[in-house]
This record gives structure tokens, C-alpha cells and sequence, in this order.
């Protein structure tokens, strides 16, 4: 006989401040089939920025698993855009820091992590010292990959910290599949995070389908996107 194991974690903090953030929905105009997320997130959907600042603190985070990779040349050229428009730029490669998993005391005791002593915790700092955060994943089995994951979970660690929300949100994806259905998987896979933050802003996205080859989409309209996508910080 076959046995099915669930493997559940409690966060019921984290799940309420969702579900209050999905009672402000936006009206988002998209014919995905996947776009309910969108419509029910309640994050505002803004070409325009929501704030005015000055040097800009933007961070790019790409969990592509190669440097020059797809979803990674995407990221460089985001950076290059939202440098040229005057951001404050750092870019972070994840394959680059060892990742610790989100722990049993982590979830229970966030607050009592020192999050200086381990990489990820270094990281989640400057995620939230950041006014705008690019967020940058190849499509895996129609969601974020796993590094993607590891960083998003890992932010529970500065849940409760009003550096978490007030944030613009620009996302990144590249799918080997022909299918803008299935990136747009992976997009939602960011807003399932990016709505349960305070007061986020999304700003636009990037899904670059068919790009199964590395290095494929060099050269193509995508990159043009992302270097607008990264000078539209100040828009």
C-alpha cells in the first residue's frame, strides 16, 4: 500500500496577515488562468512610483543557478537600468552563500535569531534596509526554485519588523516551456510572499518563455525589458 506523507508547518501569524491583505484586493487586468492570486492578493499594482526618494536602496536577488544564466543576464541588465536611473544597486547571486533552512526555533522564536551570525540572516538585513527589491527565479515545476524559497521563508526571521513592508516589488522569471501560463506560476509563487508584507508595491514583471537553452535569452526583447524595467525605479 502506499503511503502519503504531509509534511506541515504552522504559521498562523503569517497566514492571517495574508488572508487581511487579500480583503483589499486590486482589480488586476489579466486573462491568465492563474491570475486569482493577483486579483486576491491585495498588493497595489503601480506603474508609477509611491515613492519619491532620492538614491533609491534597490536590491536584486537572482536564485539562478548559474552566473550568465538566463534568469541572471535578466538581473544584469535590471541592474544596469536602475543603476543608469540613480538606484543605490546591489546585486545578490544566492549560489554564491551557503543558505541554513528556516529552523525549528526560527519559526517559533524569530525574534530571538541573531540574524548577523549566518548569511541568510545577513541577507534578509539588506532586503530589509531596501526600498526597491527585484525579485529573480527560474520557473521549477511551475514555481520559484529552490534557493528562491529558502530566501523567502528565511524572511520570517524579521517578521514583525516595519523595515518588512513599504517596499516596490519588480519580479523576474525565465521558463524553458513555450507557455506564458506556466511563468506566470512562478510570478504569482513571488506574490504569494510579496502580499503577505505590509503595504507592497508591484511594480512590473518579466516572463521569458522559451529560453530552455542557457545563455538563450541574450540578445532578445526580454533583455530590452528588464534594462526598462530597472530605469523605471524613479517613474
Amino acid at each position: 500500500m502506499k503511503k502519503i506523507f504531509f509534511l506541515v508547518m504552522s504559521a498562523s501569524l503569517l497566514l492571517a496577515s495574508c488572508a487581511n491583505n487579500c480583503e483589499n484586493a486590486q482589480n488586476v487586468d489579466s486573462k491568465s488562468i492563474t491570475a486569482s492570486l493577483a486579483v486576491q492578493s491585495g498588493i497595489k499594482i503601480s506603474k508609477t512610483t509611491t515613492n519619491k526618494k532620492e538614491g533609491k536602496r534597490v536590491l536584486v536577488i537572482s536564485s539562478s543557478p548559474r552566473k550568465g544564466g538566463n534568469t541572471d543576464l535578466l538581473c544584469d541588465e535590471f541592474v544596469k537600468g536602475a543603476t543608469e536611473a540613480g538606484g543605490n544597486v546591489e546585486k545578490i547571486f544566492l549560489a554564491d552563500y551557503n543558505l541554513d533552512f528556516l529552523s525549528e526555533q526560527g519559526a517559533n522564536q524569530p525574534k530571538e535569531i541573531n540574524r548577523d551570525s549566518s548569511e541568510i540572516g545577513r541577507i534578509i538585513n539588506k532586503f530589509l534596509d531596501a526600498d526597491v527589491v527585484c525579485l529573480a527565479s527560474p520557473t521549477y515545476y511551475m514555481n520559484v526554485n529552490d534557493r528562491m524559497k529558502t530566501f523567502i521563508d528565511a524572511t520570517f526571521l524579521a517578521w514583525g519588523d516595519p523595515k518588512m513592508g513599504n517596499k516596490e516589488y519588480y519580479y523576474i522569471t525565465a521558463c524553458a516551456q513555450n507557455s506564458t501560463e506556466t511563468a506566470e506560476w512562478c510570478i504569482n509563487g513571488f506574490r504569494g510572499f510579496v502580499m503577505c508584507t505590509e503595504n507592497p508595491t508591484e511594480r512590473g514583471y518579466i516572463s521569458a518563455i522559451s529560453m530552455g537553452r542557457p545563455g538563450a535569452v541574450a540578445g532578445t526583447e526580454y533583455m530590452t525589458m528588464a534594462y526598462e524595467l530597472g530605469k523605471s525605479i524613479n517613474n
